[in-house]
C-alpha cells in the first residue's frame, strides 16, 4: 500500500517543473488502494517488451486492486493481454491500418476519424495516471492526448523522439545496460509501491487451449513425451536476432540425447528459418504445428525448456515460468536478461557489450560456437533434473562466462 513516507523515500522521480509532487488528488488514490483511480499503460509493442512489462503492471495492481488498469497496444498484440485477469481492459490501436491510410492523401480524412476515435476511448476512461513504459514519441503523445494529469515516464536515454517533454514526472535513465525489467520497475518505484517479490506474467492459460496444445503437440512427436521449444524466427524488423540454424540444431541434439524431443516454433514467414533448423539437426528436431499467440503460449507452457535468441518466445517462456537457454549475440544479455525462470545464457566468448543497440548488433552471433549452446542445455536440464543419467560435463567456453561491457 502507498503511504506519504513511501513517496518521500523514493528518490528516483524528477519533475519536469521544481518540485511538483503528484497532486492531492493522486495521492488519496495512492493511499487508499487505488480507489478511484484510473491508470493507463502505455507500451504498446513489441511482443517481447510488452511480456517483460507485465511483472511491474501486476505490481501495481497488487498494490492498488480498486484501481482501474486499461493498457493500450497495438491491434496485433491484444491477443497476449485480453482476458488478463490483472487488467480492466485493452484499448486497441489499429497501426496497420493507420499506416495504410496514411499511405495516400486520399486516405487521410479516415485516418484523422480514426485517431479522433482512439482518443475519445481514451478520454472516456478519464485516467489519472498515465505510465508510459515505452518512451516514444507516439507514446508520449497518447498519454498527452488520453488527458490523464500525471504521466510518470523517462529520461536520458530511456525516452526518445522527444518523448520527455510529454512526461509531468521522470525517472532517471540509469546505466546503458541496466536490464529492462529493473527500468519497467523503476516506475513502479516512482509509486511508491514495492517492486519485490517479482511476480510472473500472470498469462491466463484457458483449459480447451492447453488440450488443443497437447494434441497438436502429441501429432507431431507422441503422446506423453517431453520436449523443448526451439524459437527458429524474429520479427522482420528484427531479423538480425535470428540465431543461426547450426546454433539450434547443436541444442536439439543435446535435448535428443537426454531423450528430450524439441519443437521448432515458427510464426508467419518464419517457415524457411524452421525448415533450416530441422535440416541442420539430422532429425533430431521437428516443426511445430501452426499456432497464434494464445496456443504457442499453451505450447509453450506445457515445455521442459526454450531455446530463443532474444525475441517474444524467450519473454514468454518467462511470463510462463518455463525454463530458458537463451541465445545472446547482437543483443546484450545484461539488458535483455530472462527474468524470474532458470535459466543459461549463452553470449560469444570475450564479447564486449555496451548496451547500445547500433553498436552491438554489429558482431551478431560471431563467435558463438554449438558446443556452448549444447553445454548450456545440459546444464539446465542437470539442474531441472539432478536426478537423471548423464548430467553434464563442465561448461564450454563461452557459456559460463557473464558479458564484459564497457565502463
Amino acid at each position: 500500500m502507498y503511504t506519504e513516507r513511501s513517496l518521500r523515500d523514493v528518490p528516483r522521480v524528477r519533475y519536469t517543473a521544481r518540485v511538483r509532487p503528484f497532486p492531492a488528488s493522486l495521492r488519496r488514490s495512492l493511499e487508499n488502494d487505488g480507489a478511484g483511480l484510473t491508470v493507463l499503460v502505455l507500451r504498446m509493442s513489441a511482443f517481447g517488451d510488452i511480456l517483460r512489462t507485465l511483472p511491474a503492471v501486476r505490481l501495481v495492481r497488487f498494490a492498488l486492486p480498486d484501481a482501474r488498469i486499461h493498457w493500450v497496444v497495438d491491434e496485433r498484440w491484444a491477443m497476449v493481454l485480453e482476458h488478463h485477469p490483472d487488467l480492466d481492459g485493452c484499448l486497441k490501436l489499429p497501426r496497420r491500418e493507420w499506416a495504410a491510410l496514411a499511405r495516400s492523401p486520399r486516405g487521410w480524412p479516415a485516418l484523422l476519424a480514426s485517431v479522433r476515435r482512439v482518443v475519445r476511448e481514451m478520454r472516456s476512461l478519464r485516467p489519472g495516471l498515465a505510465l508510459d513504459f515505452h518512451g516514444n514519441l507516439r507514446s508520449g503523445l497518447l498519454g498527452r492526448l488520453s488527458g490523464a494529469p500525471v504521466r510518470v515516464g523517462y529520461s536520458g536515454h530511456q525516452q526518445k523522439e522527444g518523448n520527455r517533454i510529454f512526461s509531468t514526472h521522470r525517472v532517471p535513465a540509469g546505466e546503458r545496460r541496466r536490464s529492462r525489467m529493473e527500468r519497467n520497475l523503476d516506475l513502479v518505484r516512482a509509486l511508491g509501491i514495492p517492486d519485490r517479490p517479482l511476480p510472473d506474467g500472470g498469462i491466463r492459460f484457458a483449459r480447451p487451449c492447453l488440450r488443443e496444445a497437447r494434441d497438436a503437440v502429441a501429432e507431431r512427436i507422441g503422446r506423453g513425451r517431453r520436449y523443448a521449444v526451439l524459437a527458429a524466427g524474429a520479427s522482420r524488423g528484427q531479423a538480425y536476432k535470428k540465431p543461426p540454424a547450426p546454433l539450434l540444431a547443436a541444442a536439439a541434439r543435446a535435448l535428443e540425447a537426454r531423450g528430450v524431443a524439441s519443437l521448432v516454433a515458427w510464426g508467419p514467414g518464419e517457415e524457411e528459418d524452421a525448415a533450416a533448423v530441422v535440416h541442420a539437426s539430422g532429425g533430431a528436431a521437428v516443426p511445430a504445428p501452426p499456432t497464434d499467440l494464445r496456443l504457442l503460449a499453451s505450447v509453450v507452457r506445457r515445455a521442459t525448456l526454450v531455446v530463443s535468441g532474444d525475441s517474444g518466445p524467450l519473454h514468454l517462456a518467462c511470463a510462463a515460468g518455463r525454463p530458458v537457454v537463451a541465445l545472446y549475440g547482437p543483443t546484450d544479455p545484461a539488458v535483455n536478461a530472462p527474468w524470474g525462470v532458470p535459466h543459461e545464457i549463452v553470449h560469444p566468448p570475450e564479447r564486449v557489450y555496451t548496451g547500445v543497440k547500433s553498436r552491438d548488433r554489429r558482431s551478431g552471433f560471431e563467435g558463438l560456437a554449438g558446443e556452448a549452446v549444447a553445454a548450456a542445455v545440459l546444464r539446465l536440464l542437470d539442474r531441472l533434473e539432478p536426478g537423471r543419467p548423464g548430467r553434464a560435463t563442465s561448461p564450454s567456453e563461452g557459456g559460463s562466462r557473464p558479458p564484459r561491457g564497457e565502463p
